[in-house]
């Protein structure tokens, strides 16, 4: 898409809901997994079991009902989506990862959960007992640029400061996702080299392509 054409599309960023599920599933199966730098990494596409997997784990954030998605305010087409979760102090640090089973979720999983660990977000921050967690944020490809990723954001924090959340807390992956939120007055607070990342037999396990070579953690007190 030119930069003309990019210049005369307009969006709006609206609550997901239960029956968006399929939509949004669809979407980040076609731009979110391809492009996403760990799922690339280790060819996520090509295996059933992690995208069922996958498309529940995201069915069931779509439920805590504080997600948003950007619509083309001409078309109703999905652009991009903010799939978003309430994350308690009293929840305790949930793993999501398995150890002793072979997926490439499973990979990505324990490799965020060991960086949650050691971030220790709320021994961090002890006054902070309720924060939104924004778990995946994406944009279609042909409407990046746009400014929706920083809508999508925005949109969320509104939400977070209504509902009298603390903070906003998101794993970035992504390079851009990084320089996104950072952009939106986010910190730093976790920094890990993929390339410092091993397996038992010390193989690099995830060999992104750059510039995504760190997955990093950021925070927003509210």
């Amino acid at each position: 898409m030119d930069d003309v054409k990019k210049s005369n599309i307009s969006f709006d960023i609206v609550p997901i809901t239960d029956n968006d599920k399929q939509i949004v599933q669809n979407s980040l199966k076609k731009y979110y997994l391809r492009d996403e730098p760990l799922s690339a990494s280790v060819g996520f596409l090509e295996e059933e079991e992690s995208i069922i997997r996958f498309e529940k784990a995201c069915a069931g954030i779509i439920k805590h009902g504080v997600s948003f998605m950007a619509i083309s305010a001409e078309t109703g087409e999905m652009m991009g989506a903010s799939l978003n979760m309430t994350v308690c102090r009293s929840d305790g640090i949930k793993q999501y990862g398995d150890e002793n089973k072979s997926s490439k979720l499973n990979d990505i999983l324990i490799l965020l959960d060991k960086a949650e660990r050691e971030t220790d977000v709320f021994g961090k921050y002890p006054n902070v007992d309720r924060m939104m967690d924004l778990k995946i944020i994406t944009v279609n490809e042909e409407y990046r640029g746009l400014g929706i990723c920083k809508a999508l954001i925005n949109k969320s924090k509104e939400l977070a400061l209504e509902l009298g959340y603390q903070m906003m807390y998101v794993q970035c992956a992504s390079h851009f996702t990084a320089k996104a939120v950072e952009s939106c007055g986010f910190q730093c607070i976790y920094s890990l080299c993929y390339s410092d990342y091993v397996n038992k037999q010390g193989e690099v396990v995830f060999k992104t392509q750059p510039p995504h070579t760190f997955l990093k953690i950021h925070v927003l007190l509210l």
